[in-house]
């Protein structure tokens, strides 16, 4: 019988010993398993995080044609921030590490694809990211309002009560935004009957909007600084950019948007590859081949220059470049928007070249759609525009200059470079109020300022002759004074009364009172009546610090314009 076969009963026992096995198997798996879904759970929102940055990466084209993304630059940008993040050292805690590499994901993000944006276009992204970040957070759900904000110049309502004192177009505004968002419904009375006072509030310089919705006085920090953002979209679309800032600010912090130079060697050295081309986009009149060089000089870096749009210049393009792939050297070949054709090889030579780890390559060409999707997609995207605002174009000239060459003697040396990015950063903004500013759009540029730089060296070590401090009045103001208005600066200009005006915003600036602290930059920069100083310091670190200090927004009154000008 089966009960005596000694060979079935020990496969029997066998069998039961390997279930029993099993079933301790299966249990470690579910406690693994188990273990496994709860870190997934944990990751899971970073997860979603990702897939929406990526997503709105691939959409951003639908803004400008420039913004092409692939997923290879998105990789590069989540492996840096996950493992070589020195924010991670000696933090072991899974939240801890989770809630740093989040916050650095949306502020990589926010750099990495930021720096080959216009300024203007800068913000939506960040509108953007705070969006995904919210919802993938689950702590609040704001869909409806940013849905407002994409949409509300759709569907205005044409046929709306007039209100006195405010355009048709705020008008038409208001009572969308009264029938759209329920805290807003009674948004279109509370105007009417405060007509003035929302009138003087909208008016300002900055507007700090009036808490004039349902529920504004107990709502969350973010909820409200969204709602201060619609508010002031809907009454002054002109200052939705100040409040978007601020909006952001309350969602990352107040870092996370910063007027700080590009720092453009780290880029090339730490988050470039070799086969990775660097595409320099510029608007039309702005060169940014001066910035490659001026890199390449300070960091003792071979740089083949060529100039694109002949037959013998691709022939020595193909040339430099197979020579300096193989010994580490640098290409830049100008001005590629002339032969965008040919940028197709290029792109398909970059793509199976095997280059020396030190081998970069640079394209400068100024923003055409011509250009090659695929070379856009392939290459790290950087545009280079004249900054917007006088702290920002203060910010980047000073950067953009050496701390070596700003504070080498004599000391007035500091302050003539103040001067001239002050000048320099009048003379551009200007040109955003044309033909107001300016009759027409010059091109001042980079060129112009570098230019301008060395007169002043030259003119500074004549006089100086080795010595530490000379007199401002020993100052050649005169010589600057011509160079600038009728060479340097005043040499793109062909109106009489532009001329006019170059050279009084000259014999302002560049004058000995300017070494004096009550020496007035702007009589009046607001409503109030405040004025603003030239400021006290001899070194580079003393004139940073009080751009660092300047309001984020300045009025058209620092430009010499009425404040109405905008």
């Amino acid at each position: 019988s089966i009960l005596e076969d000694e060979k079935i009963i020990g496969t029997l026992e066998t069998l039961k010993s390997e279930a029993a096995d099993i079933q301790q198997k299966v249990e470690e798996t579910d406690v693994v398993m188990a273990e496994v879904e709860s870190v997934t759970n944990i990751f899971r929102p970073l997860s979603v995080q990702c897939s929406g940055i990526f997503f709105a990466m691939e959409t951003l084209n639908q803004i400008h044609y420039l913004y092409q993304y692939s997923l290879q630059f998105f990789l590069d940008i989540f492996e840096s921030v996950v493992t070589s993040n020195p924010n991670l050292n000696n933090v072991t805690g899974t939240t801890e590490r989770l809630k740093i590499i989040t916050n650095d994901l949306f502020s990589k993000a926010y750099n990495c694809i930021g720096r080959g944006m216009f300024e203007e276009d800068r913000l939506i992204l960040a509108n953007v990211l705070s969006q995904i970040y919210l919802k993938s957070s689950g702590s609040l759900n704001l869909d409806a309002e940013f849905n407002y904000i994409l949409r509300a110049t759709t569907g205005l309502q044409k046929n709306a009560a007039p209100i006195k004192g405010f355009t048709e177009r705020q008008v038409q505004a208001i009572h969308q935004l009264s029938t759209t968002l329920t805290p807003f419904k009674n948004f279109a009375s509370y105007v009417e009957e405060n007509a003035d006072a929302v009138l003087q509030n909208v008016a300002a310089v900055s507007v700090e909007p009036m808490l004039c919705w349902d529920g504004a006085e107990t709502q969350d920090p973010i909820t409200q600084a969204l709602y201060k953002m619609i508010y002031v979209y809907t009454l002054r679309p002109d200052k939705v950019f100040g409040a978007c800032r601020k909006f952001v600010g309350t969602v990352f912090g107040e870092d996370f948007i910063t007027d700080e130079q590009l720092d453009l060697y780290s880029i090339v050295k730490d988050e470039v590859k070799p086969n990775t081309p660097v595409l320099l986009c510029c608007v039309t009149g702005y060169d940014a081949s001066g910035r490659i060089e001026d890199m390449a000089t300070n960091y003792k870096q071979s740089l083949s220059n060529i100039a694109i749009g002949s037959a013998e210049g691709f022939s020595l393009a193909e040339k430099a470049i197979n020579a300096a792939s193989k010994n580490g050297k640098w290409v830049m070949l100008k001005n590629v928007h002339l032969a965008p054709g040919w940028l197709v090889q290029v792109e398909k030579k970059l793509h199976a070249l095997k280059a020396h780890p030190n081998f970069r390559l640079f394209l400068t060409l100024e923003i055409t759609p011509k250009i090659p999707i695929n070379l856009l997609r392939a290459g790290r995207i950087i545009t280079f525009e004249p900054p917007d605002g006088i702290k920002a174009n203060l910010l980047r000239t000073f950067n953009s200059i050496s701390a070596t060459r700003v504070n080498k003697a004599p000391n007035e040396r500091a302050r003539m470079y103040f001067l001239l990015a002050w000048f320099h950063a009048i003379t551009q903004e200007r040109l955003r109020y044309t033909p107001l500013g300016w009759s027409k759009k010059y091109e001042f540029n980079e060129s112009d300022l570098k230019c301008a730089c060395d007169t002043i060296d030259r003119w500074l070590d004549d006089t100086a002759k080795g010595r530490d401090n000379i007199p401002p009045d020993k100052i050649p103001w005169d010589a600057l004074c011509t160079l600038m208005s009728q060479s340097i600066y005043g040499g793109r200009i062909d109106n009489n009364f532009d001329q006019l005006l170059m050279n009084d915003f000259v014999k302002r600036i560049f004058q000995p009172a300017t070494f004096e602290s009550d020496f007035l930059l702007v009589e009046k920069i607001d409503e109030s009546g405040n004025k603003l100083a030239v400021p006290d310091g001899l070194r580079r670190e003393d004139f940073l610090r009080w751009m660092h200090k300047l309001p984020d927004t300045q009025t058209p009154a620092w430009l010499g314009l009425p404040n109405n000008a905008d």
